[in-house]
């Protein structure tokens, strides 16, 4: 009799015992489970913001471009005097005329202020994830921006220029070749692909 009451005690415990440990076994396993599932929500989030902020920065790369085409035909003349006189309506047909030079690329130029937009998001996303760190490799590229608005300005105001006409035209007209760059638009990559390296390593 006394032995029967030892051997239900042994059961017991055993069983209390195996029943924590198989408690603490899918614990830990729920643990486990759940530590993998944020990791690859995150990583799947780092590879989203990465490769946004990397289309995004080629879209602005190709607006740039876009800008800095130096051939005008008429048709984009024609689209930038209706783009312009839907913006002002109250311009006359012969300021318009007179000016459709300088309209062309101004109606050019909205494609950078949507590359940029949408940039802008993206970078706040990478910021977030990251850090500072990608704030400032967008700094030397956003400078090759404002030159190239500025130069933009003082090309159609001569009273604005503070150099001579033909450094302006560099800035303002892409004279790449087929092989070759020109040192505006090989910049503007070199920011870019610094950006695009920064990317990489942070979803490796």
């Amino acid at each position: 009799m006394e032995t029967t009451l030892i051997n239900q005690d042994w059961y017991l415990i055993t069983k209390d015992v195996l029943t924590v440990l198989f408690t603490l076994t899918g614990l830990i396993i729920a643990g486990l489970g759940l530590a993998t599932w944020k990791k690859q929500i995150k990583g799947s989030k780092e590879f989203e913001a990465a490769h946004n902020l990397h289309f995004a920065m080629l879209k602005l790369r190709e607006a740039i471009k876009h800008v800095r085409n130096p051939a005008i035909w008429p048709s984009e003349s024609q689209r930038a005097v209706k783009f312009i006189k839907e913006k002002n309506p109250e311009k006359s047909d012969e300021e318009l005329k007179k000016n459709e030079h300088a309209y062309v690329y101004e109606m050019r130029w909205q494609k950078i202020t949507d590359a940029y937009t949408e940039a802008e998001s993206y970078l706040l996303e990478a910021e977030a994830l990251w850090g500072h760190e990608i704030m400032d490799l967008t700094k030397p590229l956003n400078k090759k921006v404002r030159e190239l608005n500025i130069n933009l300005n003082q090309n159609f105001a001569p009273e604005m220029r503070t150099k001579d006409l033909m450094a302006i035209h560099d800035v303002i007209y892409d004279k790449s070749s087929e092989t070759e760059q020109d040192a505006f638009s090989a910049e503007v990559s070199k920011y870019i692909d610094a950006i695009a390296d920064y990317l990489r390593k942070k979803i490796k």
